[in-house]
């Protein structure tokens, strides 16, 4: 298998594959994530949950997360549902991360199909807050029309 065949199936840039796959006098320090993305495995940990390893994409949660601030899900809301932080959540949304954990992914649809058929008022959401989020969504797409996205 090539550092191209690994890159793409872990989601990370070839050239990182090829300087861990590069021999070194001292061994290269490796984030979690990637390491859970390159050996298809989760590492084991204390302090935290089991997790699904790998990434995938965010595309398609990015896409979900903006139909929900269309409709006037804060990112508030949204975070504390999904046990992450606002900063993630507005990252994902705006389109400037290219793959997520693919755990956070599922729960990011699982989050859609729960709450597109209900509205934020029906979970005592303000209604300053949802038309923040609308303003979010507008933003957001009004950029991705002038980027071309």
């Amino acid at each position: 298998m090539s550092a191209g065949d690994i890159a793409e199936r872990a989601g990370i840039s070839v050239t990182l594959v090829r300087r861990l796959l590069r021999p070194a006098r001292i061994q290269a320090r490796i984030h979690r994530t990637t390491a859970e993305a390159i050996l298809g495995l989760p590492v084991p940990s204390q302090a935290r949950a089991p997790r699904l390893p790998g990434l995938t994409p965010g595309k398609h949660a990015a896409e979900r997360l903006l139909e929900l601030a269309r409709r006037g899900w804060p990112a508030t809301y949204l975070a504390r549902q999904l046990g992450t932080s606002t900063f993630t959540v507005a990252e994902i949304r705006n389109r400037r991360r290219r793959h997520i954990d693919l755990q956070l992914e599922q729960m990011i649809r699982l989050l859609y199909q729960h709450l597109k058929g209900t509205t934020p008022a029906n979970r005592g959401i303000p209604y300053r807050d949802s038309q923040r989020a609308r303003r979010a969504a507008t933003r957001t797409d009004s950029l991705s029309k002038t980027a071309g996205v």
